[in-house]
C-alpha cells in the first residue's frame, strides 16, 4: 500500500479527465463514440440508454472524482471511485463468459479500468 495524497489526487484527476472526455464525446458526437465502441444507435431507446450511461453516469463519475480530489483525506470517497471503476471490468467479465472477451478499443478500456481501479485502491491518502 502506498500512502501519498499527491499521487492519489493525480490518479483521481486522470480518472475524472477520462470520464469527462468520454461524456463530452458522447454529448457532442454520440454516433462516433458508439461506432468506436462497436455498436449502433438505431432506435430512440438505444439512443436514450447510451446517453443515460455515457453522459449521465459518466458526469456523475467525473463529479465523484472531483469530490474525492478535494476531500482527499476521506479515503472512502476515492475508494468509491475505484469501486465504480472496477465494476466496469466486472461487467465486461460477465459478458466475456457469455460471449467472449472484448476486442479492439473495448479491450483497451477493459485493461485501463482494471489497472486504474487497482492502482487507486493501492494508493491511499496520508493519514
Amino acid at each position: 500500500m502506498i500512502y501519498n495524497d499527491l499521487i492519489r489526487q493525480i490518479l483521481l484527476v486522470a480518472t475524472g479527465s477520462i470520464f469527462s472526455a468520454f461524456f463530452l464525446w458522447a454529448l457532442i458526437k454520440p454516433q462516433s463514440l458508439a461506432s468506436t465502441l462497436g455498436y449502433e444507435l438505431k432506435t430512440k431507446n438505444a439512443f436514450n440508454e447510451f446517453h443515460a450511461i455515457y453522459v449521465g453516469l459518466f458526469i456523475a463519475q467525473t463529479l465523484l472524482c472531483a469530490l474525492a480530489f478535494v476531500r482527499i483525506q476521506d479515503a472512502i470517497i476515492g475508494d468509491l471511485v475505484a469501486v465504480f471503476l472496477l465494476c466496469q471490468p466486472l461487467g465486461r467479465l460477465i459478458a466475456a463468459v457469455r460471449k467472449g472477451f472484448p476486442s479492439g478499443f473495448m479491450l483497451i478500456l477493459f485493461a485501463m479500468e482494471l489497472v486504474g481501479g487497482v492502482i487507486l485502491l493501492a494508493v491511499q491518502p496520508n493519514s
